[in-house]
């Protein structure tokens, strides 16, 4: 006898196979920068196909760009704007590189950043995603390392984002050029939040100062920073839950028909 899996599985398979449109970015110093393609850390259907928009930081304080492509390389309609104070490319250091194979050095090698007068003092810089549909949920990457330790002013791995009150830190492996590994807390940070009405989201960005007159309690890369770096972003809608239901239930029908 053929056994009909049940709604709840078939929810929960449905959920975890399906993504919704994904906007990449990867922030380059410049135009003769060698743009990023292909999956990163985010679920994404384009697989090894997928397109990034390059976004550049040279030679202005606030970044902006308009009708970003989606993976698929077809119009998104969506936006962002980035406060900064530069860009940089630089040789491979300590930002994770994709191992031997180098997979996400177009990715991780250059970004745009913030800086501050001193490793002591924290300096916010302001970002927004426009062009979203209001009240939708995304998940939102940002891929934030630096590319060294061993300058005075310390570029680092560390960057404190900040989405509705909710601060979360990116950190190091331990390994100069990276494990070949993206992780969630190191190599980037994830945040799932809601577009307000206007089909926008706000965050901030800072540089990492750990103990009294800093904004953490601890340093996870050990070595308060000047600068906080951006190296690249992914957005992706996240399915409704209804239009999950809705495909769960069309299933279950079709496999009904065919016993």
């Amino acid at each position: 006898m053929k056994v009909l899996p049940s709604l709840a599985t078939i929810v929960i398979a449905l959920a975890a196979g399906v993504s919704g449109q994904v906007i990449n970015i990867d922030f380059d110093e410049s135009s003769v920068s060698s743009i990023y393609q292909g999956l990163a850390a985010a679920p994404d259907p384009a697989g090894g196909g997928a397109v990034w928009n390059r976004v550049t930081g040279a030679g202005t304080t606030t970044v902006t760009a308009s009708n970003l492509t989606d993976s698929t390389g077809a119009a998104s309609g969506v936006g962002i704007e980035l406060q900064i104070n530069g860009s940089f490319l630089g040789l491979p250091g300590q930002q994770e590189l994709g191992g031997s194979g180098l997979a996400y050095e177009d990715l991780m090698s250059d970004y745009v950043y913030l800086s501050s007068p001193s490793v002591s003092q924290v300096v916010t810089k302001q970002g927004r995603i426009f062009g979203l549909a209001a009240d939708q949920l995304y998940d939102v990457y940002l891929y934030a390392q630096g590319d060294d330790f061993t300058v005075d002013f310390s570029p680092g791995q560390n960057t404190l984002f900040t989405f509705g009150g909710v601060s979360k830190q990116t950190s190091w492996d331990g390994v100069a050029g990276g494990n070949g590994l993206l992780e969630e807390g190191i190599e980037y940070v994830r945040y799932s939040v809601f577009a307000d009405a206007l089909g926008e989201i706000e965050f901030s960005y800072a540089n990492v100062v750990s103990g009294p007159g800093g904004n953490v309690a601890t340093d996870l890369d050990g070595v308060n920073s000047r600068f906080a770096a951006i190296n690249g972003i992914q957005i992706v809608a996240v399915p409704e839950p209804a239009a999950v239901l809705s495909g769960a239930l069309g299933f279950l029908l079709l496999l009904k028909r065919r016993r």
